[in-house]
């Protein structure tokens, strides 16, 4: 079995996830991936090279700003992850995040509230991802014709409290898009009535943490680590047979998509009260044990009221919204999850199997077997 050395935390979820993509490849060629926690020192990293003695390296840059780390590789086929682009490397391949794209399409699910105003929420770190996304807001906020205001975590809640509401607010990832909503909290804003928030990551450990919860966009981090070992292959190959080349591919990827939460609803087009309720559906709808008195407690008004309200501003009963929740998420963990179809009923809140399967067929159109091919088909396609 041959190894491979992948130099990367595995601290966040993002990069959990692209070690998952790793492996995903690493099984189909007969790799062991042993994970170095961090990169320190040139003669550090040549004992883990003498030590292990493997066939290739991956490295992931995404949380550092300087020039590539050729001399530390030498002649060890070696692809980069998020090298910054201002500093490529002369030798070895980068898959690179695109940044730009996620903010695009956070963003728009901001612009489309129809707010005068809008906010940029930065790292402060001169993260050239931070930047790219900032780019790609403001110059989408001007096209617009809205006003945009770049916030760092330095007294925030003032400076929150100083931007004409509504507005809708950037963040630069998840983190910070929970500071945004404590800071707005401080300042006695109501989410997202005076403030819409959207991040970047879709890390639930961040985004379901208050509520409503934060919409943010999930780059393709798993698709990123398949992408990333399947580069370094054709690295170790491309060495193996003595080339020369004037300059070492550049791959990118992107988003994989966007996970609307209740910090994006449309204010004017739902009521407080129906926001709670669909809030509540959004976060309990896969429990067994959901009941309608409970949706119906979070509108806080009579009971008839709260059923009247919420047709006539979804077009559902709650019933119905608790039913299509449930099967946006079977549609959800069949595409990107191999969970058994039995697993998958089950942790959507249903005890029958044949029910299920009959109610996705007729929403879909395909059998649930079909429906998981036909996205595992799409998602090779995306990565080749």
């Amino acid at each position: 079995m041959d190894i491979v050395l992948f130099f990367q935390s595995t601290a966040q979820k993002s990069w959990r996830m692209k070690l998952a993509g790793v492996h995903r490849f690493a099984r189909g060629q007969n790799w062991f991936v042993q994970v170095v926690d961090r990169l320190s020192s040139p003669s550090r990293v040549r004992s883990m090279i003498d030590e292990w003695r493997p066939v290739g390296c991956m490295v992931d840059r995404a949380q550092s700003r300087g020039a590539p780390l050729d001399k530390m590789f030498q002649d060890v086929p070696t692809v980069y992850l998020d090298q910054n682009a201002a500093h490529p490397s002369a030798e070895h391949p980068n898959l690179l995040h695109d940044s730009a794209a996620e903010a695009a399409i956070a963003g728009g699910e901001l612009l489309k509230l129809g707010f005068d105003n809008y906010a940029y929420l930065e790292t402060g770190q001169g993260l050239e991802w931070d930047a790219k996304r900032l780019e790609r807001f403001r110059a989408d906020v001007a096209a617009a014709g809205k006003r945009l205001t770049v916030l760092t975590r330095r007294m925030l809640s003032r400076s929150i409290s100083e931007i004409p509401r509504p507005f809708g607010l950037l963040a630069a990832n998840d983190f910070l898009a929970v500071d945004a909503y404590n800071a707005a909290m401080a300042a006695g804003l109501s989410i997202p009535d005076d403030m819409a928030i959207a991040g970047i990551d879709n890390d639930e450990l961040y985004c379901e943490s208050v509520s409503p919860g934060i919409t943010s966009v999930e780059p393709d981090f798993e698709g990123a680590g398949y992408r990333l070992a399947s580069m370094l292959k054709d690295e170790i190959d491309f060495v193996k047979s003595g080339q020369t080349r004037v300059s070492p591919p550049l791959q990118t990827y992107g988003p994989l998509r966007l996970v609307s939460r209740g910090s994006t609803a449309p204010a004017k087009t739902t009521s407080p009260a129906v926001r709670r309720a669909l809030e509540y559906i959004r976060r309990h709808a896969c429990e067994e044990t959901i009941r309608l008195d409970d949706v119906l407690r979070e509108m806080k008004c009579s009971r008839r009221m709260a059923t009247m309200k919420f047709r006539k501003e979804t077009g559902l009963t709650i019933l119905n919204a608790i039913q299509e929740q449930r099967m946006k998420r079977v549609a959800d963990l069949l595409a990107n999850t191999t969970l058994p179809i039995a697993t998958v009923v089950a942790q959507c809140g249903y005890k029958s199997d044949a029910f299920v399967k009959r109610m996705f067929l007729e929403r879909h159109g395909t059998t649930m077997r079909d429906y998981r091919r036909q996205a595992r088909d799409a998602s090779g396609r995306a990565q080749a």
